[in-house]
């Protein structure tokens, strides 16, 4: 009984790395897990959004053969699996053939997926996901000894979803942490921040049906884009809060946020030792480079077209798109339609043009996300607070 759950145990762990992707380290325990059972093709795990009580599809091992890639589900009381998201002791067994109403079993039973089996993971009493191990055999999971070694393993992940989640988050800590020390006051705060990221995650998601873009690079794209400013904390309040036009000089001094903000970046990841993260790049990226143009025009590098990382590209527009649809104190907010002649007009000069037509025909779930994380109106002043 115990051979999988503890002999196999000092492989799994050797076989894993803070710093691989989780997909790899992924791919690590299934190969764990394929030394006893061979017919367990693959494991998945989605991710939970709690602001919008949604799974996401976020690591597979199944590469491009995924049939869930960019696939997102409410957990409503009436979802199968909701109860997993109230009990850590919860699981959930499918036979994929008793299930002919299900477009999700129907997809796997075409790939040769017949039962699966499904673990919640949590961070004490935080919901953050579900683990599927998913098997070519019918009734694979009705054994009590096969689910038993399959929780040890579930849990050897938890421990490295967990340590990555807390490593994301002492960035994002650190990020925030100086914002607030330096008092920093402009429009890259609240809602935009929420607003700007969800777009990006549409742009990637969109570009990823023709792109093998993975879940795991989508959703970090998202955790990452609401620090693509974090630079401006080094500039100065006389610039940074002008109400007015900037001078040459003022302007070339407020570029200097992109190489700043590289600096800061840098530095947090040496100082919490996650320099080697795969995500690190990403988050860099989008940092440094999410003012380059398409053309060549752009800041700092000059970078052109492709050479610019896809997901400083994506942020760029995302960005955009939202500073021209919000209202700031030096501007009325523009329509989405004029926002979107603005980057068709710049499609091809400041903006990818694959990104500008990615956002334009995901436009109906971009009004939702503005809908949904809207910037509230201050009842004594009018103002808006983003």
């Amino acid at each position: 009984m115990a051979r999988l759950a503890y002999q196999h145990l000092p492989s799994a762990f050797g076989a894993l790395s803070v710093n691989n992707s989780l997909n790899r380290n992924l791919e690590a325990v299934l190969n764990v897990v394929q030394g006893r059972y061979r017919d367990i093709v693959r494991i998945n795990f989605v991710g939970y959004e709690a602001q919008t009580n949604t799974l996401k599809a976020y690591l597979t091992t199944a590469g491009a053969e995924e049939p869930m890639s960019h696939h997102e589900a409410k957990m409503t009381a009436d979802n199968p699996l909701y109860p997993l998201m109230q009990d850590p002791a919860a699981r959930l067994i499918r036979e994929l053939d008793e299930l002919p109403h299900s477009d999700s079993a129907q997809r796997l039973l075409k790939l040769g997926i017949k039962s699966s089996y499904a673990v919640p993971i949590f961070d004490q009493k935080r919901f953050l996901g579900l683990l599927f191990f998913a098997s070519s055999m019918p009734k694979r999971f009705s054994s009590v000894v096969i689910r038993t070694q399959l929780d040890v393993i579930a849990k050897l992940m938890e421990v490295v979803l967990i340590a990555e989640s807390y490593a994301v988050q002492g960035v994002i800590g650190t990020a925030k942490t100086l914002k607030d020390v330096a008092s920093l006051r402009d429009n890259e705060t609240g809602q935009h921040l929420e607003r700007m990221a969800r777009y990006s995650r549409v742009i990637a998601r969109k570009l990823a049906r023709d792109t093998p873009l993975s879940d795991e690079y989508i959703e970090d794209i998202f955790t990452f884009a609401p620090l693509h400013d974090i630079g401006k904390i080094a500039i100065p309040d006389s610039i940074l809060l002008k109400a007015g036009p900037l001078t040459e000089e003022e302007y070339t001094t407020m570029k200097e946020h992109t190489v700043r903000g590289l600096e800061i970046i840098d530095q947090a990841l040496t100082n919490l030792r996650l320099e080697e993260k795969s995500y690190s790049q990403i988050l860099r990226h989008i940092v440094h480079l999410h003012h380059e143009n398409w053309d060549g025009s752009g800041y700092p590098c000059q970078l052109v077209a492709e050479a610019i990382p896809l997901e400083a590209r994506i942020v760029r527009v995302a960005d955009v798109y939202d500073a021209l649809t919000s209202e700031r104190p030096y501007k009325a907010a523009w329509s989405s339609e004029d926002a979107l002649a603005f980057l068709r007009q710049e499609s091809g000069i400041q903006f990818d043009p694959a990104c500008v037509a990615a956002l334009e025909a995901s436009i109906e779930e971009v009004l939702e996300i503005a809908k949904s994380f809207a910037d509230e109106a201050d009842a004594t002043t009018g103002c808006v607070i983003s």
